[in-house]
């Protein structure tokens, strides 16, 4: 007689990698996108309308207040004023001579009031006429880089048409539009971290130097100012993203992001996992903090399988 064994199925519990909550640093960011400019820069148009007989600066050049950047045709109006000029000399001598007769007793009050009238008003428009010449001559507002030029000689110089591009390089910063639901935890002086694709591992600093007042009502969204030092090296023009960083917790208990699932973390105690219900606050890429339910140093399931039950009995699973 044949003796045999039947083999058994042996049901293992299931491994689950394990990790430990900790305590750390928790923000509070709100993310937004934004572009760096210039706080200081000026478009240089013309108020006459004239050809432009000279221009004298470059593309890159750097720049006085004051500094002339092109010159139009001003040879009428420089003959105009040239013209009211003489008469206004003309005027001054007829009104002074008028004067002197007056004082002697030869000239009647109304001649001599007569007199300085007009020497008065030619006077003004000769001013007005020299004043109007400098209309014909761009000079720069401040100092700076001339970062676009438009203008060439012989070329058409129009009101309003900008020829020029000026910019104070020192002085950048970002503008940024922030969601209208998270402008009410954002105030001056918040810390901003931004990132650029550009410069891939680093991360930049600036400071929320202005909120505008009012918001785009279509967008829903507010203009914020971020105010970066002028050896950021970032470029203006460059598209940047934006962490502001409304909140710092120092001693938050922080879990791994994949242990969070629906508001619940599945923690380890004598070899069985247990469901826990968590209060979340900041959420990261890799850490979550849980403002309650699990205490720094418990064991928590990071990847929680499908089909944990309440009090099952689990194997931690070893690492490679």
């Amino acid at each position: 007689m044949a003796l045999g064994v039947i083999g058994a199925v042996v049901l293992r519990p299931p491994a689950v990698e394990i990790a430990k909550a900790r305590t750390g640093e928790a923000v509070d960011v709100i993310y937004a996108s934004g572009v760096v400019d210039y706080v200081r820069q000026a478009h240089v148009a013309p108020i006459v309308t004239a050809p432009i007989r000279r221009v004298d600066v470059a593309e890159g050049d750097w720049v006085k207040p004051g500094q002339s950047l092109a010159q139009l045709e001003d040879g009428p109006a420089q003959g105009t004023a040239l013209q009211l000029a003489a008469q206004a000399s003309q005027a001054r001598i007829v009104a002074g001579r008028t004067r002197r007769l007056f004082e002697a007793g030869f000239a009647a009050r109304a001649a001599d009031d007569d007199a300085q009238a007009q020497a008065r008003a030619a006077t003004a428009a000769a001013e007005s006429a020299a004043a109007r010449l400098r209309d014909y001559r761009l000079t720069a507002p401040f100092a700076g880089r001339v970062l676009r030029r438009e203008a060439e000689p012989g070329d058409l110089g129009t009101v309003g048409t900008a020829l020029f591009v000026i910019a104070d390089p020192q002085t950048l910063r970002i503008t940024a539009d922030v969601d209208e639901r998270d402008i009410a935890r954002l105030k001056p002086g918040v810390q901003a971290l931004i990132r650029s694709d550009a410069f891939p591992g680093r991360t930049f600093e600036g400071r929320v130097s202005l909120i505008t007042p009012a918001g785009d009502a279509k967008g829903r969204v507010f203009r914020v100012r971020i105010a970066l030092p002028a050896d950021s090296g970032l470029p203006p023009g460059m598209t940047v993203e934006t962490n502001l960083v409304t909140d710092r917790r120092a001693r938050a208990v922080l879990a791994p992001s994949s242990a969070v699932r629906d508001g619940v973390v599945w923690i380890l105690r004598d070899g069985r996992v247990r469901r826990v219900a968590v209060r979340v606050g900041a959420v990261g890429a890799d850490l979550t903090e849980i403002q309650s339910g699990v205490a720094a140093g418990e064991s928590v399931i990071a990847r929680p399988p499908t089909g944990l039950k309440d009090g099952q009995r689990v194997r931690v699973a070893k690492g490679p």
